[in-house]
């Protein structure tokens, strides 16, 4: 999403695009948010703060409670860049459900890229009417709308001409090197596919502090699936492990990971519960250059009424005749048994209600951040 003026509407009139409770102190404190160095601001109106069910962070998700929240939609939406990515793909979703001849995320996105912002614009009045019905829940309101249409118009003209177009690409692939490297879900060689709904992001397990995970599916076709996508300074022969946490996100038994390489295209089936660390997939013939990935499909086998996880977490892609697999020449190497610990994201899509709406103090600090909103969309899709 490149037209983050947007959502810049949105989040001034929630919270004054104040993530942090330093920058709106008569707010509650929400749990604590490593973007914040403290708590992330909480929603004052539904209630006294020791009740703890205000909305949480810039874009106020509220499920309940904190718990009910953080359950529902993932730890992940403490953190700014979180919760600014499950504000893109709410509206995403509401657009699919209310815009006729939307159909799908990706039209959702070019459809809400293609808004001019300007009062009296059909495309730009109509995004405010889905606003403030569908965001803030008050359909037809003339005084709610007035307020998302101000803040946004205000949003854009606060900054000079060309500040909220000047998006800077995301950073380019880079090649697995002669020792190899590891390349986790948050690498730019690293994707999400599929509906992004159903993708939850964990950021206190995994390689790295860091993993996504959805549900196995018994599906003839393939819903949401991980990609690896590989490029190669030198040709040869490399072997390719994945990572995994067994039992709370590795759960998937029969997860078929599809490997394309020099010599075609092989499937190997891990089961992703047998063990927390690098599991090996086998070794292959890279040639140089691209055109080579590793996937892997929900639909496993494995019925969703199961709940099975699926984890996409991290791949090692190590050259043949290298030191053992622990040596620091492979970047970021942990060790098998790292014990790690885990929350439980649900599968309802978000609901968002706005309690925490004010002039707060963080402005001039998130802006900048939804100047370049496609950077914080980072999972590209643009798989094989």
């Amino acid at each position: 999403m490149t037209n983050g003026v947007l959502l810049a509407g949105i989040a001034q009139v929630e919270t004054g695009l104040s993530h942090c409770w330093s920058e709106a102190t008569w707010a509650c404190q929400g749990p604590t948010s490593s973007s914040c160095g403290g708590p992330v601001i909480a929603g004052a109106s539904d209630g006294p703060c020791s009740s703890e069910q205000g909305g949480l962070g810039m874009f106020q998700f509220d499920g309940g409670t904190y718990d009910q929240t953080l359950a529902r939609d993932g730890t992940a939406i403490l953190e700014l860049d979180g919760n600014i990515e499950h504000a893109v793909d709410f509206v995403a979703q509401r657009v699919v459900e209310d815009i006729s001849g939307v159909d799908s995320y990706d039209q959702a996105i070019t459809w809400l890229n293609s808004i001019n912002v300007q009062a009296g614009d059909p495309q730009f009045e109509q995004w405010i009417s889905l606003v403030s019905c569908r965001y803030n829940g008050c359909c037809g309101c003339s005084s709610q709308e007035a307020r998302y249409r101000d803040a946004t118009l205000n949003a854009l003209g606060e900054f000079e001409s060309g500040f909220w177009g000047d998006v800077t690409e995301p950073p380019a692939c880079e090649p697995v090197g002669i020792q190899g490297r590891v390349i986790d879900e948050s690498d730019p060689c690293a994707d999400a596919g599929g509906d992004p709904r159903y993708w939850r992001t964990v950021t206190d397990a995994g390689y790295d502090g860091g993993l996504m995970w959805t549900h196995t599916t018994d599906s003839t076709t393939t819903e949401n699936f991980a990609h690896w996508n590989l490029v190669f300074d030198q040709g040869g022969t490399y072997r390719v492990d994945v990572h995994s946490d067994s039992g709370t996100y590795g759960q998937a038994k029969q997860a078929a990971y599809r490997v394309q390489h020099a010599g075609g295209e092989d499937t190997i089936i891990i089961d992703q519960s047998a063990a927390s660390g690098w599991q090996t997939l086998g070794e292959f013939d890279f040639a140089s250059g691209g055109e080579q990935w590793v996937r892997v499909d929900d639909n496993t086998g494995e019925p969703l009424s199961t709940e099975t996880r699926l984890e996409f977490d991290a791949i090692r892609v190590v050259p043949v005749g290298s030191d053992d697999p622990g040596d620091p020449a492979v970047p970021g190497d942990v060790p098998a048994d790292d014990p790690h610990g885990g929350n439980n994201s649900q599968d309802n899509p978000t609901d968002l209600a706005g309690g925490c709406q004010s002039g707060g103090g963080g402005a001039a600090t998130w802006l900048l951040g939804f100047a370049a909103i496609g950077l914080l969309r980072r999972r590209k899709r643009h798989f094989s």
